[in-house]
């Protein structure tokens, strides 16, 4: 049997992919809150090895390698991996060479259905909930200091392009006072791992190998 072990921050990517390639493979998600722990998310991903079915073969990774969250990790099973450092650079790949980081420096991100999930404001608001005005105007120029571009990703699943969704957008490039733009994207690796199309773009590991970074990353 087959299954597909993947980021919920890409569920609506992992859905359409398994639609457009004809597939129906059971999907055990990471819930991307994990992201903020790399040793974190790399104990919830080898809880999730442990937990899958006994007549598991294959197993299908549809993320990055996400701060070393897969670093050491091993299976009684094949696992395939696509050779990118996170989930952006996963959906920022449209092409077949191998590249495993196509982020640009000081650039925020923007890939899903609904850019109110993703509401930087919103994140910075919950991380200092409990620090005091001061304490938030400093984070708040910190922040500013670190990005100047919010890169919305045009999948062609999520409808970036309609008004209120650049808004949602524009109000985050405000308060950070950083400019936006639209950079393509999709979900060609998800489809490419789904296919059985593994190429250089995809670590194949046998059963009992270990994923690593020299392996997984490219230069």
């Amino acid at each position: 049997m087959t299954v597909i072990i993947a980021c919920s921050s890409l569920s609506e990517y992992v859905e359409y992919a398994q639609k457009k390639v004809g597939t129906d493979h059971p999907v055990y998600y990471l819930d991307r809150k994990y992201h903020r722990d790399p040793a974190e998310m790399r104990s919830k991903v080898i809880e999730t090895i442990e937990r899958l079915p006994a007549d598991t073969e294959t197993v299908l990774v549809a993320m990055g390698f996400c701060g070393g969250s897969w670093d050491g990790v091993r299976a009684p099973f094949r696992m395939v991996l696509p050779r990118v450092d996170d989930c952006v650079s996963l959906l920022l790949q449209t092409g077949d060479l191998p590249i495993s980081d196509l982020k640009l420096p000081k650039h925020l991100y923007v890939r899903a259905l609904e850019p109110s999930t993703e509401s930087f404001k919103r994140i910075f608001d919950s991380l200092t909930s409990d620090k005091d005005e001061e304490t938030k105007r400093r984070y708040h120029q910190d922040w500013k200091r670190c990005y100047d571009c919010i890169s919305i990703i045009d999948t062609g699943i999520n409808d970036c392009r309609r008004e209120d969704y650049f808004e949602t957008v524009e109000m985050d490039a405000d308060w950070l006072d950083a400019k936006t733009e639209y950079v393509p994207g999709g979900a060609h690796l998800i489809e490419k791992l789904l296919r059985g199309e593994w190429d250089e773009q995809f670590l194949v590991l046998e059963p009992n190998a270990a994923v690593s970074k020299g392996k997984m990353l490219i230069g």
